[in-house]
């Protein structure tokens, strides 16, 4: 499978980037993966289908081009809470934080939730070492749940459980308009970290928050993520 992009530095103006990927993005989360053509993309964002394929080599290369820029966001967001925050550390504040990214990002959550029909063959892309319905399968969080083990603050056989009870919560909201039409994040996020907490944290939490820990793991794992792109865009300001 194709790396990002395979063309080496863009040749096209950073306005002509943005344009393309701003398109593609709300293309995708409008007609879905299927109806989202080149022709189409290159259409809406006024630019020649030839200067996108100077960027990308295929569709699925720039879908996988936005999908990584949402992971880079995600994990930058989570290095920044965790400094500012620092109880996040602990494993149920930290799910419920992951939860609401989840449905901050679309794209993220697209990849979460094997959205084949927005996404399409991204879904299954091993270069983005994330494994649907499974957040312990994503690269940084199985980093951090190791680093609390080495801590004695989480034990391994219970990654089913927190796999089980993050997906569950996740498709819940996803459909819970159908008995809630006004739904809350915040407190669905709330409920999630209760039950985590109440179920899978040992008793005591130690004073000490392992968010210095937490929070390099994440903003590495940006870094990470960051370098498969080939800088098409200037930094943005955080």
């Amino acid at each position: 499978m194709s790396p990002v992009s395979t063309r080496g530095p863009a040749r096209t103006s950073d306005d002509r980037v943005r344009r393309t990927m701003d398109v593609t993005r709300s293309l995708l989360l409008r007609s879905g993966y299927k109806r989202t053509t080149m022709d189409e993309i290159a259409r809406r964002a006024d630019v020649g289908k030839g200067t996108i394929y100077l960027s990308w080599d295929t569709k699925d290369d720039l879908i996988r081009t936005l999908v990584t820029h949402e992971i880079v966001s995600v994990c930058e967001e989570i290095g920044r809470l965790v400094r500012l925050r620092p109880a996040v550390s602990r494993v149920s504040e930290f799910c419920g934080e992951i939860f609401t990214l989840v449905f901050k990002y679309p794209l993220f959550r697209a990849l979460y939730t094997y959205d084949k029909e927005t996404i399409g063959r991204v879904c299954e892309d091993p270069t983005l070492e994330f494994h649907p319905y499974r957040i312990t399968g994503f690269s940084p969080f199985n980093e951090y749940l190791r680093m609390l083990s080495e801590h004695e603050l989480w034990d391994h056989r219970s990654d089913f459980s927190l796999d089980a009870v993050m997906s569950g919560f996740v498709k819940s909201h996803l459909h819970a308009e159908i008995v809630d039409p006004r739904p809350c994040l915040d407190a669905r996020a709330a409920d999630l970290a209760h039950v985590i907490r109440s179920s899978m944290e040992p008793d005591a939490w130690p004073a000490e928050s392992h968010a210095d820990r937490t929070a390099a793991i994440f903003t590495q794992a940006a870094e990470k993520y960051r370098a498969k792109l080939i800088p098409t865009l200037p930094a943005r300001n955080p």
